[in-house]
């Protein structure tokens, strides 16, 4: 088994610089001032992850222990990969925006963001409501884990887990489908295309398809580190988690999970209860 201070470590080196980027995405976004709609819900979703990935940093030695090294690996290839599509679609706002000064949406700039590249900024919403699942999932299940370690399996902990394994599953679910309207998209973008997507602006194209295999990437990664949360929420695996680690000092007694489909469930403990909202 992998030292655990070294895996929380190696988890802390990938999500500092996933900060940076994504507060200058949020930055960046912030500045248009007369931004159209779609332009601010996109930076609420930036906001999430952000606040997603700072829980993250609070997921401590013995959780990732728990976890397994698995977990660790696949949720730092699931943040590297929202770090480039951040990056990548930073690079690209700015040359949407780059008639603009001060924040002031120049006509030919809104029309080109407000209408041309709604798409492009709706597929960037739903891979960063991805990232801020996957990421929130993987806190919920080291908090989990931590919740059980001075008990045994009862009703209400089985509800839980009944709860947390709903979660992973829809997730799952919604990633599944996201990928497959992915690869429909990289199909359609091909050169052996002959449909409308062919008929774009080989400029436009070009930017298209690059954006798409970046989240195509990233989707593959949460599928993955999701399917890995699957398996740690079955009931066999939190009992043997709870039996290894009888012995411990700290108790948590209460554990609450929600939908995700209504937010980020991120855990927090405090003193003996664990808060899981949104």
């Amino acid at each position: 088994m992998s030292d655990p201070l070294s895996i929380t470590a190696s988890v802390v080196s990938i999500t500092v610089p996933a900060l940076h980027v994504i507060r200058l995405l949020y930055e960046d976004l912030q500045q248009l001032k007369d931004a159209p709609k779609i332009i601010k819900r996109l930076s609420e979703y930036v906001h999430s992850v952000d606040a997603a990935l700072k829980l993250l940093q609070g997921v401590e030695e013995r959780e990732w222990n728990l976890l397994d090294t698995r977990i660790s690996e696949e949720s730092k290839t699931t943040i590297n990969s929202c770090t480039q599509a951040c990056e990548l679609f930073r690079s690209e706002l700015q040359r949407w925006t780059r008639h603009s000064e001060d924040g002031r949406l120049a006509w030919r700039d809104r029309t080109n963001v407000g209408f041309f590249k709604q798409s492009q900024i709706k597929a960037m919403s739903e891979q960063l409501q991805n990232c801020k699942i996957s990421i929130g999932l993987v806190v919920n299940t080291a908090t989990l884990y931590i919740s059980v370690r001075h008990t045994h399996i009862t009703e209400d902990i089985r509800k839980t887990i009944s709860t947390a394994q709903a979660e992973v599953k829809g997730a799952i679910t919604t990633t599944e489908n996201q990928l497959v309207a992915i690869e429909s998209k990289l199909k359609d973008l091909s050169p052996s295309s002959d449909d409308e997507e062919a008929a774009r602006p080989e400029e436009d194209k070009v930017e298209a398809l690059r954006q798409l295999e970046v989240e195509h990437k990233a989707l593959e990664a949460s599928y993955t580190l999701l399917h890995e949360l699957s398996m740690k929420t079955q009931e066999e695996a939190v009992a043997k988690a709870a039996a290894k680690n009888q012995g411990s000092s700290t108790t948590v007694t209460n554990v609450t999970f929600g939908s995700q489909n209504r937010g980020l469930q991120a855990g927090v403990i405090n003193g003996g209860t664990v808060y899981l909202g949104k």
